[in-house]
């Protein structure tokens, strides 16, 4: 899903954004959750909006609200729900989704993040991983073109991280779903988005390469916008002690250069 807001006023500020197709997305910053709001579709502005192309009004915004799907950083439920599968069908039902099979839809959503086995699982017996997944499945119920993940990696450790980025990876090559992180979270953001949008105070302050965007360290700080560790290192090294090393996203590269040059 291609979104793009052009002279865009919203919440007194004149944004113009743009989501590209087939990527994973970072949006940090004091100002992520307006602007989360904002591309969810949740709360509008004036301007111009189109997305895949076409001009979104009051007659089409539903239709395309339908195609996106928001995880949030909690599986809050009710308590009627004891399941998997009866999250499964509560969600089915209160969006109103068209499923010809809804047996099948469930199934293959589980099958994809790899819980096939859980639909009769109780869902207060699972861990925080398996809880995380769980959503990931439900997303994947009304056939998304974008997925909007708050705190995509809280509670997980290492294993259960590389196996969400696993799962966020075949969703955008496989299966063409663009994928937002929102998460002030930089470490993750800088080793696995595509793009950053940073926000301060209502406003875009960068959007671009996440790479190029977190080289600008003395901006990040400038404006409280968390440095990656990795970054933070080579910047040191650089400044201070005056080491020829470049901008990595893994700590093996780094160590070369530091063979290298040292």
């Amino acid at each position: 899903m291609e979104i793009k807001f052009i002279n865009y006023t919203y919440n007194d500020h004149i944004i113009d954004l743009e989501i590209y197709n087939n990527t994973i997305t970072g949006l940090t910053g004091n100002s992520k959750d307006t602007f989360f709001d904002l591309i969810s579709l949740k709360k509008t502005g004036k301007g111009q909006l189109i997305i895949n192309n076409e001009k979104i009004t009051k007659d089409n915004i539903l239709s395309y609200k339908k195609k996106i799907s928001i995880i949030k950083k909690e599986l809050n439920i009710a308590t009627f729900i004891i399941t998997v599968k009866d999250l499964m069908n509560y969600t089915i039902k209160t969006h109103n989704l068209s499923i010809k099979n809804i047996e099948k839809k469930i199934n293959d959503s589980l099958k994809i993040v790899g819980l096939e086995e859980y639909l009769d699982r109780k869902i207060n017996t699972l861990s925080s991983s398996e809880k995380k997944l769980i959503q990931y499945a439900v997303s994947l119920l009304s056939n998304p073109e974008l997925i909007i993940i708050e705190e995509p990696f809280r509670y997980l450790d290492n294993k259960n991280e590389k196996k969400i980025v696993m799962l966020l990876q075949r969703l955008k090559e496989q299966f063409g779903i663009n994928i937002i992180l929102v998460s002030d979270d930089s470490n993750a953001l800088y080793k696995y988005t595509n793009n950053i949008i940073m926000t301060k105070n209502g406003e875009i302050i960068h959007q671009g390469d996440t790479y190029q965007g977190y080289q600008k360290v003395d901006f990040l700080r400038r404006n409280k916008i968390c440095v990656p560790e990795i970054i933070e290192f080579t910047y040191i090294a650089k400044k201070k002690k005056n080491v020829k090393i470049d901008y990595h996203k893994d700590i093996r590269d780094i160590i070369k250069d530091i063979y290298k040059h040292v």
